[in-house]
């Protein structure tokens, strides 16, 4: 080690408590470096993972695949293992010959070879799987429900085999698969029987086959019948890549790709537009945090520079060369990564395994992927080699961009400038002019602080700097994160957690049921109809009068909605004259003749109004051109306001527009257009024991002879919504808050190391008669001119940059609403951190003794 490392490493020993807050601002960087970069990988392998669950272990599937390029494909070096399955609509229905009832005897099966079971069946299973056409894997539940559950390995099982079909004047002729229709019929082609070689338990790839059939190798199905799945020998990034030149090699015209599983391995080739901004969003991130954490090491490092220019000037008049000088800079920084990376892979693994671990647990159990339902535990954290090398290159390049600096400058150090320290401070003296108001107003203590910011120069920039772009990064990071929950589609709170429904005409009964069965708390009218403006390509679904979305209904702030449909809300007479009542409106006015509604002018379901149409909406008509089998037309009486403790405002999430409309006045003029046998009503119930409520509510519908009737447990699909909005969520306010600390850090260091730059010229001041009071109203008007200072730059530049990414989001935010009480907060937290910081640090060279000061050749 030679002299200049080892003064190197003397220095940060002697300045321990700022190396210690660069190390853990370098070791938070890291962490959040690798919260990003670990927390991308492990989410795609865990997609990876989920993919092959969902749609087995298959990298493309090929349709119509001829026997010569299926051979082809069988012998082709990129391909580990191609498979076919026969996709024969008249072959894919089956009936059990028992006495069960009839909905669980019929079922689906799939013909298809050795090699594609072995890779669509991923799940555990008992036995082997079929080889041939006398062979059968079935599933496990499709034996329970057809009392088949002691049936064994080997047992012979006998079923019809034909097709399912539909045949009526509503839907014409339809072959079926799935779940069992109670108007459909069974066209039984040939009895077989075959024996079970495996029982399946649950395999997701296979869902909609409760059998599956092997094919015999001398069998080959009919082109136009030949699905074709390949698992490629070397899946990696360049797997797209090699799937598309197979395609174009053996002439296939119709294909999918398992996109979900190759984007696992980080195969982007053609679909990489998709997930475009993802990948920007995340190099935004990763720029902030470079960014911050720059600031944060360059303060430090600049900061230590300072205080070695005198030696540095011994150095190089003892013969240092400018590599020597800079090298000294670089060996600061190598030193401080050296300790700070590793500190900071390991904060940034446990707190990414802890956070995946909740996120994954929380994905699991409210069933938000299909296909991970079973799996246990959270989502696992991938920590390759190659993910480690990227987390510490970029932390790497954050710790070098800091010291560029720094280290050109120390390389430019001259013996006789840095012996005098005359470069230090650069300030003419009419730059030092104070108005007189400062020291009428504050006194000549407050003329004293002025000079001292002025005086400090480079550090007094640089402690500006650093609180104004903490500021910032604060709340421009807040208004993003603010903008973000509130585009948030996913996130709304239904009151309810099951709907029943049935024919208007035993609507009453039911509601009596419901409100007798044990653990339902409440029971109401949420019959919805949604009433569509605009359609896709493909649909061929009747539009309401379109009219009523023409633009010149919209307040300024939303002009640019683009109004695709609006519901329409029966709710019980009682709920919707509580409506009148809070908004003052005559009860009289909606129990004529037409059905009258209130339009919930709302947007957002916020605190502060988001009203969206004017004045001139008010009597337009939403209806069908069409009467005859679409619902009554519904006048738009009057506006109403969002109430938060009124539930009925949450039937409908925000974002939509919803009119409300008394029961009684909607189904009464509904009958006129449909038969009422035909008009289903919706109600609401509410419990804390959904599964329980939820089962005695379909054995209730099945036991007492319902008609049209139909029962959901909304809890999955809520919680589905609440676990999305948490991952938002999770990332969100957790990279805030990780930012947060590096900014604060940020300003501790660089006030705690400039008062300790200070000590003789505070030694100057008590040496020259300034009293200790006088002394402590001096810091505190400099740091409250630091902080007013910082947040003149900070505060208007933070809205600017704030209404820029409001005009990225204005299509989905409307409004710029900025968050007027966190940038309160941020002004006390500005001054409260700055006045702590300033007092901890003057208070560390309180009892310096001064004539020991003004000999301290530090400046």
């Amino acid at each position: 080690m030679n002299i200049v490392s080892k003064l190197t490493l003397k220095h940060l020993l002697g300045n321990r408590k700022r190396t210690i807050v660069t190390v853990l601002g370098i070791a938070t960087s890291t962490a959040l470096i690798s919260a990003i970069i670990l927390g991308v990988f492990s989410f795609f392998k865990f997609f990876g993972t989920i993919a092959v669950r969902s749609d087995g272990n298959v990298h493309a599937e090929f349709d119509e695949v001829s026997y010569e390029q299926f051979s082809s494909l069988s012998q082709d070096k990129r391909i580990a293992i191609a498979g076919v399955c026969e996709m024969e609509k008249e072959q894919s229905g089956i009936r059990l010959i028992n006495d069960k009832e009839y909905r669980f005897r019929v079922g689906n099966i799939q013909h298809a070879d050795e090699n594609y079971l072995s890779m669509a069946v991923v799940t555990d299973y008992e036995g082997t799987l079929p080889k041939n056409s006398s062979e059968i894997a079935v599933e496990e539940q499709f034996l329970i429900d057809n009392g088949l559950e002691n049936l064994k390995i080997g047992d012979s099982l006998t079923f019809e085999q034909g097709y399912r079909y539909i045949n009526d004047e509503l839907e014409g002729f339809l072959y079926l698969g799935g779940n069992y229709r109670s108007n459909e019929r069974f066209e039984t082609l040939s009895t077989e029987t075959c024996t079970v070689t495996a029982i399946l338990h649950g395999n997701m790839p296979t869902k909609d086959w409760d059998i599956l059939r092997g094919l015999d190798s001398d069998f080959y199905p009919d082109t136009e019948k030949a699905q074709v799945f390949i698992q490629l020998k070397k899946c990696n990034t360049t797997a797209i890549k090699q799937l598309k030149s197979i395609v174009s090699d053996y002439g296939i015209k119709k294909y999918n790709l398992n996109t979900e599983y190759l984007l696992s391995v980080f195969s982007f080739e053609g679909s990489a537009g998709t997930y475009r901004s993802f990948f920007v969003m995340m190099g935004i991130a990763l720029a902030i945090v470079i960014a911050t954490s720059v600031i944060l090491i360059f303060n430090s490092i600049g900061m230590s520079l300072t205080e070695r220019m005198r030696y540095l000037g011994m150095l190089a008049s003892v013969g240092a060369t400018a590599r020597q000088k800079r090298f000294s800079i670089y060996y600061e920084g190598l030193v401080l990564g050296f300790v700070g990376i590793p500190l900071g892979l390991l904060l940034g693994y446990i707190g990414t395994k802890i956070t995946l671990d909740i996120l994954g647990e929380k994905i699991i159990e409210s069933d938000m992927l299909f296909a991970a339902k079973g799996m246990s535990g959270g989502i696992p954290i991938v920590c390759d080699i190659s993910v480690l090398a990227a987390i510490v290159f970029f932390a790497a390049i954050t710790i070098m961009i800091s010291t560029f600096v720094p280290a050109i400058r120390a390389a430019k150090v001259m013996p006789i400038d840095a012996l005098r320290q005359n470069n230090v401070i650069k300030v003419k003296a009419r730059k030092l002019k104070v108005n007189p108001l400062i020291r009428r107003i504050f006194g000549y203590e407050g003329e004293l602080a002025y000079k001292n910011i002025k005086r400090n120069g480079v550090k007094g920039k640089v402690i500006t700097v650093t609180i104004a772009v903490s500021v910032i990064l604060f709340l421009v990071i807040n208004f993003f994160c603010k903008s973000i929950e509130r585009a948030n589609k996913f996130e709304f709170q239904i009151p309810y957690q099951i709907v029943a429904s049935c024919s208007l005409s035993e609507a009453d009964k039911l509601r009596s049921a419901l409100k007798d069965m044990e653990g339902v708390e409440d029971v109401y009218s949420v019959s919805m109809i949604q009433f569509l403006f605009k359609k896709g390509p493909d649909s061929k679904t009747e539009l309401a009068n379109t009219e009523i979305a023409d633009p010149k209904f919209l307040l300024p702030e939303f002009s640019k909605l683009e109004l695709v449909g609006m519901f329409v809300l029966a709710i019980d007479d009682q709920e919707f004259d509580k409506i009148l009542a809070d908004n003052g409106l005559e009860r009289d006015d909606y129990y004529q003749d037409t059905v009258k509604g209130v339009l919930l002018n709302d947007y957002f379901h916020e605190k502060k109004p988001s009203e969206v149409f004017n004045d001139e909406i008010l009597g337009q008509s939403v209806h069908y051109d069409k009467t005859q089998g679409y619902p009554p037309a519904v006048e738009i009486q009057a506006f109403v306001k969002y109430d938060a403790d009124n539930k009925v405002y949450d039937l409908v999430p925000k974002t939509n527009i919803a009119v409300y409309v008394p029961a009684s006045m909607y189904f009464s003029n509904a009958k006129e257009v449909l038969p009422e046998e035909k008009l289903v009503v919706d109600l609401g119930v509410e419990t804390t024991d959904h599964r329980e409520v939820y089962d005695r509510i379909y054995q209730m519908f099945e036991g007492e002879g319902y008609h049209n009737y139909y029962c959901s447990d909304l809890t999955d699909t809520a919680m589905v919504m609440d676990t999305v909005t948490l991952m938002l969520k999770t990332a969100m306010y957790g990279f805030t808050a990780l930012l947060t600390l590096i900014a604060i850090a940020n300003i501790v260091n660089t006030i705690s190391t400039g008062v300790l730059l200070r000590r003789k010229e505070f030694a100057m001041y008590k040496s020259v008669g300034l009293s200790s009071g006088g002394f402590k109203k001096m810091i505190r008007l400099e740091t409250m001119l630091y902080g007013i200072k910082a947040l003149m730059f900070g505060i208007p530049a933070s809205i600017v940059l704030s209404l820029l990414m409001y005009n990225v989001f204005e299509s989905n935010l409307f409004t710029f609403d900025l968050d007027w009480l966190m940038y309160m907060i941020v002004i006390a937290a500005v001054f409260g951190i700055l006045g702590i910081s300033m007092a901890l640090s003057v208070n560390k060279i309180k009892d310096d003794n001064i004539i020991e000061a003004l000999k301290e050749d530090s400046v």
